[in-house]
């Protein structure tokens, strides 16, 4: 929680307690336990949207996955066309053009590939399909990860809002017991004063937590791409912490996660085009047949023509392209290397980031905020009787207050570190089909 909201808060609760009542009103934001006040978020309606909704919406709509399927299937016609042979040719020549003098010729031309063309440019096609395929899974983990973090950013707006709401509403009604209080006589006008001061502040406090709740949805509907998520509500459980497999185990799936897929068939296809370029070194064969028609004066002879055509390759050795393939494959392969060593510092650092807010999670959870609760119930009945200082009940409260809105920020930490080890190791979207949203 901001400190500006804390110090706004602490001063209302403070004209409330002038009198003989409790410090902490039995109505106030203050939970009974921790788990109540983490449990305090807007209460869904019966139509709102789960997260395996939410997942199923972005799976059909969202533009970069759709995207991805088209590269995908793009890929398929590269590999069809990848197969297929040179096409014949048909020609026809004619000499002379007189009624008893000319000759007439008609060929079928059929190149012949050497040297295992077809073979590699199908090697080529079938590494660069197993990229596109790696990268949509990719594009679905990263996609995953994204929706699941906008998701819990979403929860944890919808807590603090709930927290700042709370606050507002114990601002006011101490605001109103100051003023009755001035008005009585007992207590001084800077008081009353203060109060309302102290209630405009937390209502902007309110105000702007509105705000971040508001963008937060538009962030999880810019996420799915789709506009069924407009003015629906969300349900969710921000204070379940997810496990996560240990270190190791995780570790061991990077080797077939989708970024590493995806950077080991570029490298494949890299060094598939070395064979592309040094089998156009071979040069191609055209053989022909056909017919020639002979009329030479009254006499008409049709004769059987047959002939090879080879290039040869004098000038043009293919030495530049197979040069440029060579040093290509080299980067592919540095490429594919730094990727995993990316991968894994990723992965340690957010399997690091999980684990220290889940530690955090549940100190605060079990020790502080039971302790914190107890201090603020302690100096509370300390105050009525004279034991305690008000500025001793004021530390209470903002220590308390601050922990609470930790505790809230650790719990989306964790949904997020875990969301990140998902897109990390490749984990796909929820293969079920999402729900009609009408």
């Amino acid at each position: 929680m901001p400190t500006r909201l804390l110090i706004t808060l602490l001063l209302t609760t403070a004209v409330a307690t002038v009198s003989a009542q409790p410090v902490v009103p039995p109505d106030s934001n203050v939970p009974e336990s921790p788990t109540a006040q983490a449990t305090a978020i807007h209460r869904p309606s019966s139509d709102a949207l789960s997260l395996d909704d939410i997942l199923g919406l972005a799976a059909q709509a969202n533009p970069i996955l759709r995207g991805a399927r088209a590269d995908v299937d793009a890929s398929a016609g590269t590999l069809m066309q990848a197969g297929t042979r040179p096409n014949p040719e048909l020609s026809f020549l004619q000499e002379g053009f007189g009624g008893t003098e000319r000759t007439s010729t008609a060929l079928v031309n059929q190149t012949i590939e050497l040297g295992g063309k077809r073979r590699a440019r199908l090697d080529v096609a079938s590494y660069g399909r197993e990229a596109a395929l790696a990268t949509l899974e990719d594009r679905d983990a990263a996609l995953r990860s994204q929706v699941i973090a906008a998701f819990y950013e979403l929860l944890a707006a919808q807590r603090q809002l709930q927290v700042a709401e709370d606050a507002a509403a114990i601002a006011a009604r101490s605001a109103d017991i100051a003023e009755k209080r001035t008005r009585a006589g007992k207590v001084s006008p800077v008081e009353a004063t203060k109060a309302h001061v102290a209630s405009v502040g937390v209502q902007i406090e309110r105000d702007n937590a509105k705000i971040r709740v508001d963008s937060a949805a538009e962030k999880l509907q810019n996420a799915t791409g789709s506009d069924a998520l407009r003015g629906r509500a969300v349900a969710g459980d921000l204070e379940s912490v997810p496990e996560a497999e240990p270190l190791s185990a995780l570790v061991a799936r990077l080797n077939d996660s989708p970024l590493s897929r995806a950077a080991k068939a570029e490298m494949l296809r890299a060094n598939a085009a070395i064979s592309v370029e040094r089998a156009k070194r071979i040069p191609d064969v055209t053989v022909s047949a056909g017919i020639k028609r002979v009329i030479a004066g009254s006499v008409r002879d049709n004769q059987a023509v047959v002939g090879i055509s080879i290039p040869l390759p004098l000038f043009d050795t293919n030495k530049g392209a197979i040069l440029e393939a060579s040093h290509k494959a080299q980067s592919a392969l540095a490429a594919m290397d730094a990727e995993s060593a990316a991968l894994r510092m990723a992965l340690v650092q957010a399997y690091a980031s999980f684990e220290s807010s889940a530690r955090e999670v549940q100190r605060l959870k079990t020790d502080v905020l039971p302790a914190a609760r107890g201090a603020l119930d302690a100096m509370s009945r300390g105050y009525e009787l004279g034991k305690f200082s008000f500025l001793d009940v004021l530390d209470a409260q903002r220590t308390l207050f601050e922990q609470q809105s930790r505790y809230v920020q650790s719990l989306a930490a964790v949904h997020l570190a875990y969301a990140e080890l998902g897109r990390l190791v490749g984990t796909p979207m929820p293969g079920v089909a999402a729900h009609a949203i009408k």
